[in-house]
C-alpha cells in the first residue's frame, strides 16, 4: 500500500535538493563576480601570492555546475510536480495549488542559466501526470504558463500523449536518502509515479471502451431505425393480440413484467424480443417464445381485446432501476421505451364485468395493506444514511461516483472510479481494483459484494410478492369466501 506520509517524504527530498542547486548557482555567481573584479584591479607584489590564493578557491566556486547536474534538477522539478497533484488531496495550508508557484521561481532561473528552454524541453522522463497537467493548466500564472509552455510537449502533455517511450525515472537525491522500500505490512512499495501512470492508462482505457460501446450503442440504434418495421409487416388487426405462457419478470426499464395468462397487445414482433402493451398502456418488450397469439386460444374464452384503464393503485416497490439485476436485453436500448414501475398486475383478461372490477379492487386492498406492513417494518429498523444512494448494474457514471462518496471513500478513489457506469464498476474484480486504489480496492470490492447481495434480495422480493399475488388471485377464484376472511 502506497504511504501518503512516504510520498510527502519525497516530494520534501526534491524541494530539498532544488534549494541545494539554487544556493551553489548563487554563490557560483558571486565568486564569478568577485573574480571579475579583483581582474580589473591592480595588484602590488607583496600581496600577489595571497590573491592568488584566493583566486584559486573562487575559480573553484566560479565553476558552473555540468549538464548533468541541470539535468537532474530538471527531473526532480518534473517529479514534484506529479507529486504535488498526487498529494492535492492530503496537504493543506499551503495547498497543492499555493505551492506550484514557489516551484516556478527556481524553473525561470534555470531556463535563464542554461541560455533557454532547450535543455529543460529536452528532459523526456520522468512524464506528466495527467493529474498535474490539469494541475498546472487550471492554476499557473499567464507568466507562469508561458515558461510552461516554451518547455514543449514533454512538460505540458501526459505520458499517453506523447510519441517517444518513456523510460521509468527513479530519483537519487543528494543526501543519500532512499524511499522505503515495504511498508509496515512488508508489502512492496511502488514508485507513487509509476503507479499514478497505471491509473490513467487504466481510466484511459475505460474511457475508451466506454466511448466505443455508445459508438456502437449509436449505430445499431441507427441501423435498427433504418430497418425498422413497416405497418404492413406487422400482424393484421385481429392476430395482434397474444397471451403470456409463463411468467416473466423484466430486468431493465426497457421490458415489461407479465404473468401467466395475460393479454399484450403486439406492438413490434420482427425480433426475438417483441414490444408489446398491456392493458394500462404500459410498452416493453418480452420474449418471443412466452407468447401465444389469442386467435388460437378462442376455445378457452381468453380473446377479449386488451382493456386499456388506469391503474389507480400505489406502486408497492420501487421503480424498475433499483431492481435492474442483470445485463440489459440486446433490444433493451430502443429509445422509444419510457421509463416505467415494474408492472406486477393480476391477469384479469378472463373475467369480465363486476367479478374483473370486484378483483380489482379486492387487489388494491390487499397491496394497500401489505405497504402498511412494510411501512412499519421500516420506522422499527431505520435505514443507514447511505442507502439512500442507489447502485445498480445500470446506474451512470454520476450514480456511481455519489455511491463512492456516501461510503466515505477517498477523493483519489472517487476521482479513478467515478468515470465508470454500474456495470463496469461490478465486472471489476477486487486485483482490478486494487491497481487502480492500492489503498481502498480491497474495500470497494467488499462494498460492491454487499452491492450485489442487496440487489440479488430485491429481486427475490418482487418473485416473492408476484407469488402471493397469484396464489390469492388462484384462491379467490376456487373460494369466494376466501376473500371476505381476508380482509375481515
Amino acid at each position: 500500500m502506497q504511504k501518503t506520509a512516504a510520498v510527502m517524504e519525497m516530494l520534501n527530498h526534491c524541494f530539498d535538493d532544488v534549494e541545494r542547486f539554487m544556493s551553489r548557482l548563487q554563490q557560483t555567481a558571486e565568486a564569478q563576480s568577485i573574480l571579475n573584479q579583483r581582474g580589473k584591479k591592480t595588484r602590488s607584489r607583496k600581496s600577489k601570492k595571497k590573491q592568488n590564493q584566493d583566486d584559486d578557491l573562487l575559480t573553484m566556486k566560479a565553476c558552473p555546475p555540468s549538464e548533468e547536474e541541470f539535468v537532474d534538477i530538471f527531473q526532480k522539478i518534473k517529479y514534484s510536480l506529479s507529486l504535488l497533484d498526487r498529494l492535492k488531496s492530503s496537504i493543506t495550508d499551503p495547498d497543492a495549488p499555493d505551492l506550484l508557484h514557489p516551484i516556478f521561481v527556481p524553473l525561470k532561473l534555470m531556463v535563464n542559466t542554461t541560455g533557454g528552454p532547450e535543455l529543460g524541453a529536452s528532459v523526456v522522463s520522468p512524464a506528466m501526470t495527467n493529474g498535474a497537467v490539469s494541475l498546472l493548466q487550471e492554476h499557473l500564472t499567464e507568466g507562469e504558463k508561458g515558461l510552461w509552455t516554451s518547455l514543449g510537449a514533454n512538460w505540458t502533455s501526459p505520458r499517453s500523449q506523447l510519441s517517444v517511450s518513456v523510460p521509468p525515472y527513479t530519483p537519487v537525491f543528494l543526501d543519500g536518502w532512499q524511499p522505503p522500500a515495504s511498508d509496515s505490512t512488508s508489502q512492496t512499495l511502488e514508485d507513487p509515479i509509476e503507479l499514478q501512470h497505471k491509473q490513467d492508462a487504466f481510466r484511459e482505457s475505460r474511457a475508451a471502451q466506454t466511448l466505443q460501446n455508445q459508438a456502437r450503442q449509436t449505430a445499431e440504434g441507427h441501423a435498427e431505425d433504418t430497418d425498422e418495421v413497416n405497418e404492413s409487416s406487422l400482424p393484421p388487426e385481429g392476430e395482434r393480440l397474444y397471451c403470456c405462457s409463463y411468467d416473466f419478470v423484466a430486468r431493465n426499464s426497457s421490458e415489461l413484467s407479465v404473468l401467466q395468462g395475460e393479454t399484450l397487445e403486439v406492438i413490434e414482433s420482427s425480433k426475438r424480443w417483441w414490444k408489446c402493451r398491456n392493458r394500462f398502456d404500459q410498452i416493453g418488450f418480452v420474449p418471443f417464445n412466452i407468447l401465444e397469439p389469442l386467435s388460437a386460444l378462442n376455445n378457452t374464452g381468453r380473446d377479449s381485446p386488451v382493456v386499456r384503464r388506469q391503474s389507480t393503485r400505489t406502486a408497492l416497490s420501487p421503480r424498475s432501476k433499483y431492481f435492474s439485476y442483470a445485463p440489459q436485453s440486446p433490444t433493451g436500448t430502443s429509445p422509444t421505451s419510457p421509463l416505467r414501475p415494474q408492472s406486477m398486475v393480476l391477469p384479469s383478461t378472463t373475467m369480465q364485468g363486476e367479478d374483473s372490477n370486484r378483483v380489482l379492487i379486492m387487489n388494491d386492498e390487499l397491496l394497500q395493506r401489505l405497504a402498511e406492513k412494510r411501512g412499519s417494518v421500516r420506522r422499527v429498523v431505520p435505514r443507514t444514511a447511505d442507502t439512500s444512494v442507489p447502485l445498480n448494474y445500470h446506474s451512470p457514471s454520476a450514480e456511481v461516483e455519489a455511491w463512492l462518496t456516501s461510503k466515505s471513500f477517498s477523493q483519489q478513489t472517487i476521482q479513478s472510479l467515478g468515470i465508470l457506469n454500474g456495470a463496469q464498476l461490478f465486472s471489476l474484480n477486487k486485483e482490478e481494483l486494487r491497481v487502480v486504489s492500492p489503498e481502498e480496492g480491497a474495500r470497494v470490492y467488499s462494498q460492491i459484494l454487499i452491492q450485489k447481495a442487496l440487489l440479488e434480495v430485491c429481486r427475490l422480493f418482487v418473485l416473492a410478492v408476484l407469488c402471493v399475488f397469484v396464489c390469492v388471485f388462484v384462491r379467490s377464484c376456487l373460494d369466494p369466501d376466501f376473500l371476505r376472511w381476508l380482509f375481515a
